[in-house]
């Protein structure tokens, strides 16, 4: 009987124990109590902020996932590129009518300009 005792309260020791070093797992991994905290899960993703766009092949529909960009912008930057051809850095938006330089700021982190090289090697 008395080992009955002794196992016992190693085995509750023991299921104290874990059940302790998990909610202090849970509590560190995850901060609900601080002011400010979201979930990802929470908040909607939206993949085409992600997205980068080629300056120099992008449709309308790609140069319209920009930000504040619609359909009449897209266009304008398409009928430059195609006026002009391709773009040579993304600085050269700024000859695009309607657009601005604080737009071409915003979008500067989406944009890229794939080189000649890169599109040849691709054929």
């Amino acid at each position: 009987m008395a080992g009955d005792r002794t196992t016992g309260r190693v085995l509750l020791s023991c299921v104290t124990a874990f059940v302790l070093l998990l909610a202090g797992a849970v509590g560190f991994s995850v901060p609900f109590w601080q002011p400010g905290y979201r979930t990802v899960a929470s908040e909607e993703f939206d993949v085409q902020q992600m997205m980068l766009v080629d300056l120099n092949s992008a449709g309308l529909e790609e140069l319209c996932s920009l930000p504040g960009v619609g359909e009449k912008k897209a266009q304008a930057i398409l009928d430059y590129r195609e006026e002009h051809g391709s773009f040579s850095s993304i600085d050269e938006l700024d000859q695009v009518d309607g657009i601005s330089a604080k737009s071409i700021e915003a979008w500067r982190s989406r944009l890229y300009i794939e080189s000649d090289e890169m599109q040849k090697e691709e054929r």
